[in-house]
């Protein structure tokens, strides 16, 4: 995959402690897309008022997510 802007600033800002933890998270996540393997988001709370919807949407678009889990709060989108 194509590194984007946002991947390229995380894996050169991003190096210690628990900020490295989330580079090495998201490159299982890569690896794991590569393989074939499937995701699922598990969410509680309102998905509105982040408007979750929104990038969610294009993960699903995008085959990077197979199945979300929520309470159900607000389920308008």
């Amino acid at each position: 995959m194509s590194k984007g802007p946002i991947s390229q600033f995380i894996q050169h800002h991003y190096r210690h402690f628990n900020a490295a933890a989330l580079v090495d998270a998201a490159k299982g996540y890569e690896t794991h897309l590569l393989e074939g393997g499937k995701m699922m988001i598990t969410l509680a709370g309102a998905m509105s008022t982040a408007e979750l919807g929104i990038s969610l949407a294009e993960m699903i678009r995008q085959d990077k997510v197979q199945i979300i889990s929520c309470t159900g709060a607000n389920l308008e989108d």
